[in-house]
């Protein structure tokens, strides 16, 4: 016979949650009699002790299970940091609107760490930290989730390659897995690689609904990726720069990337791969759409380097310069119409409206050429980057000289 012992009353919880705590104690009846077998089978098949044993398991089993704690920044804790390391597997760290001005460490710690009342309300600031607003070394897995922040001004974490290499403006995952949603990287800037976020040591993060706004860096000024596994499902790339390459992405040296339901906008590269750039890497890109991205050399959608592999399917080039340099081509590209374009100077090139307008210039209408002997004379003039033609990509090198 089971009799379960009723404990007092127990003192309330610091936390908005409170634990459940259970006591069980298994009392023998020595006049139960086991329907399935008896008496004699029963000494012969089994010991008392293990009976016991066995019950306990499943009474242990069949008890409710603790409840997680919540942990309230502000409330309960002055700082994340301090909540996080309070927090134990499976509890919540929520914090407060606000705008959060440390760096904190998930500590390889399985909880939730999410904003009250969204990203646009909660902040995690990294101005003067000089190091990563996040951090996942530790070997965090998906159950260490981040949810819902706008992460912004990171300079990135120095101890890895030292101060003028820093990595990882807005988070930093080594050799982890955690689950990042709901999140807005907004204007990281790192002296090296991964304005917005670094992966590495076969890290293998996940990315929902995410945006990378105005990250900077030399390779990957969203996304730097080595050695590394990492999936972004609806995430939004938007004016995020490379000053080498991979504006929005750089994946190497056997990285897999999975990209999928993404928006690439106006991202750049002062070389190749204006949103993404692949080395000796692989990615699946599925229904993304690539609107305006640029660089100045080639791939200003997708440039795969050396040993570099993107396998493209039902994703949408909505302009002429958003090209795909080597790898398996898209499925489908739309190509935005073209005109003269006169630069302050007289120079004549024959661009997209919209790459006009970003180089102040005067469009002269879609389909309109540079025909005058004196404007054509001004627009050889105008191949910057000596590749035969006069285009998007000179135009962008006009931008470059004048910042």
């Amino acid at each position: 016979m089971v009799s379960p012992n009723t404990p007092e009353s127990f003192p309330k919880s610091s936390q908005s949650t409170q634990q459940i705590l259970v006591q069980i104690v298994i009392i023998p009846d020595p006049n139960w009699i086991c329907p399935f077998f008896n008496q004699s089978e029963i000494t012969s098949r089994f010991s008392m002790k293990s009976i016991f044993a066995i019950l306990t398991l499943l009474l242990v089993a069949l008890a409710p299970s603790v409840q997680a704690a919540q942990h309230t920044v502000p409330g309960g804790f002055k700082t994340i940091q301090a909540a996080v390391d309070q927090a134990q597997p499976g509890d919540v760290v929520v914090v407060g609107p606000g705008w959060w001005n440390e760096a904190v460490d998930l500590k390889g710690k399985a909880i939730t760490l999410r904003s009250r009342d969204g990203a646009d309300k909660t902040t995690l600031d990294g101005t003067s930290l000089k190091e990563s607003v996040l951090r996942c070394l530790s070997g965090e897995s998906k159950q260490t989730i981040i949810d819902g922040f706008t992460v912004t001004n990171g300079t990135g974490h120095e101890a890895l390659y030292g101060s003028r290499t820093a990595v990882g403006g807005g988070l930093l995952v080594l050799g982890a897995a955690p689950t990042i949603r709901n999140c807005v990287f907004q204007k990281n800037d790192v002296a090296y690689n991964g304005g917005g976020v670094y992966l590495a040591r076969g890290a293998k993060a996940t990315f929902e609904t995410c945006t990378f706004l105005e990250n900077g860096a030399e390779k990957g000024g969203a996304v730097y990726s080595v050695q590394s596994n990492a999936t972004f499902d609806g995430c939004h790339f938007k004016n995020n720069e490379g000053r080498y390459s991979g504006g929005g992405m750089y994946n190497a040296d056997n990285s897999q990337s999975v990209i999928k339901d993404c928006r690439f906008e106006r991202n750049r590269a002062n070389y190749y791969g204006g949103a993404i750039y692949e080395y000796g890497s692989k990615s699946d890109i599925s229904n993304c759409k690539f609107d305006r991205n640029r660089a100045t050399y080639k791939g200003g959608a997708v440039y795969n380097g050396y040993r570099g592999q993107s396998k493209i399917k039902s994703c949408t080039f909505l302009t002429n310069y958003d090209d795909v340099y080597g790898g398996e081509g898209p499925t489908v590209t739309a190509v935005a119409p073209t005109g003269a374009c006169v630069l302050s100077g007289g120079s004549c090139l024959h661009v997209s409206r919209q790459s006009c307008e970003d180089a102040k210039g005067t469009y002269l209408g879609d389909g309109s050429d540079c025909d005058s002997n004196k404007t054509k004379a001004l627009a050889r003039n105008s191949d910057l980057n000596r590749d035969g033609r006069v285009d998007d990509r000179d135009a962008l090198m006009l931008l470059l000289l004048w910042r």
